[in-house]
């Protein structure tokens, strides 16, 4: 190096050192809420969640385990790390409708219409995530309720199911819905809105109810018909007394009093009219007739003693069609009776023939009886 280089390098300016800025305790907690406050707001949704009520929560640990299915969270306000998720499931009573399309134990088409009342079980929520998932009521309720419902109408024949009880067969859907062991679901009530039987079925039975409803107004008219002739026999003892107890007061002087009153009576009224008295022995009014009192004289009728006249046992009558069935019981008899070999049946027969002619008999000899009495 030469002398001239280093004069040079005497005469540079030398460089200011550089100053140092820093900062106070105040900006630092500054800064460190701002950063707290940020990272809090992007970390919130992530860590915080909030179970609604009528809900638990499933764990999904997504770096571990996946499923956590020794506890749910419950309702309100939880923790967790920001990677895993929540799955939230409901747990109060749930209802879900179907239309059930089955076959009756005859292979008629059946549709009823049904609502399933059904909620999961808290505790196994985790469970019910992991084997079925959220759309668990599509996938095991739906299928479940409408296959016990089936299997319990292909038990029935349609008459059957017209007149058994609607909790009859809902116990019965629930007692095959329960013999499904599963701790997942709980099914509480399974509700028959309707059951649509075939139109045929359907005309069928309004057309047998409609006879079945004939027959028995025809039972009461028959009961009627049976208390009117009770009525009548009483009324006509009853007149027949009565005559019997007034005819020696009916003489003619009272007669003849009694015209003369109707006369006056006919005579006060205010319609138009026209009084004809009559001039006979007994000056009676001609509307009534002047030879009343030439009237032979009978003697008065005798009281009726009200046991005389009584009405026949109707029961024991007998039958205008004596073959046909009156109830179940009868028919099955009748059955009986044709299975049985042709000289059982002719004994039976004539057997039935004779005790008909006797009961016809004394029955025909009493009207004959009452006949003549009343004659007398």
């Amino acid at each position: 190096m030469s002398v001239a280089e280093d004069d040079v390098e005497v005469d540079k300016p030398k460089k200011k050192p550089r100053k140092i800025h820093r900062m106070s305790r105040t900006d630092k907690a500054i800064a460190y809420l701002l950063l707290l406050g940020f990272v809090s707001i992007v970390l919130w949704p992530l860590t915080f969640f909030v179970i609604g009520p009528g809900e638990v929560g499933v764990l999904f640990r997504t770096l571990t385990v996946g499923t956590e299915t020794r506890f749910v969270y419950p309702e309100g306000i939880n923790i967790k790390w920001p990677w895993n998720r929540i799955y939230p499931y409901e747990v109060r009573i749930q209802k879900q409708d179907e239309t059930v399309h089955g076959l009756a134990a005859d292979g008629l088409r059946i549709t009823s219409d049904i609502s399933v009342l059904y909620y999961p079980k808290a505790d196994n929520a985790g469970k019910l995530h992991r084997a079925i998932g959220p759309e668990y009521a599509d996938r095991f309720v739906r299928p479940t309720a409408v296959e016990a419902v089936r299997s319990v109408i292909g038990k029935y024949d349609p008459h059957e199911l017209y007149q058994v009880d609607m909790s009859r067969l809902e116990r019965e859907v629930m007692e095959t819905i329960q013999s499904n062991e599963q701790d997942l679901i709980i099914f509480d009530q399974v509700i028959i809105r309707r059951i649509e039987l075939p139109k045929e079925i359907n005309q069928a039975i309004s057309r047998k109810l409609t006879e079945e409803q004939n027959a028995l107004a025809y039972e009461y008219v028959l009961q009627q018909a049976r208390k009117e002739a009770e009525r009548k026999r009483i009324d006509a003892i009853g007149y027949q007394t009565f005559y019997s107890i007034v005819a020696d007061a009916l003489t003619p002087q009272l007669l003849t009093w009694r015209g003369i009153e109707a006369t006056v009576e006919l005579s006060k009224s205010n319609n138009s009219k026209i009084v004809i008295v009559g001039g006979g022995k007994d000056q009676l009014p001609l509307i009534l007739g002047s030879d009343i009192a030439n009237q032979p004289s009978l003697p008065a009728p005798a009281p009726v003693n009200p046991q005389r006249y009584r009405l026949p046992d109707f029961d024991t009558l007998p039958q205008l069609f004596s073959n046909a069935p009156t109830s179940e019981t009868d028919m099955s008899q009748d059955e009986e009776t044709q299975q049985r070999p042709n000289e059982d049946t002719s004994g039976e027969n004539s057997s039935e023939e004779s005790s008909t002619t006797a009961e016809t008999a004394p029955a025909s000899g009493s009207q004959n009886t009452e006949k003549t009495q009343t004659g007398n």
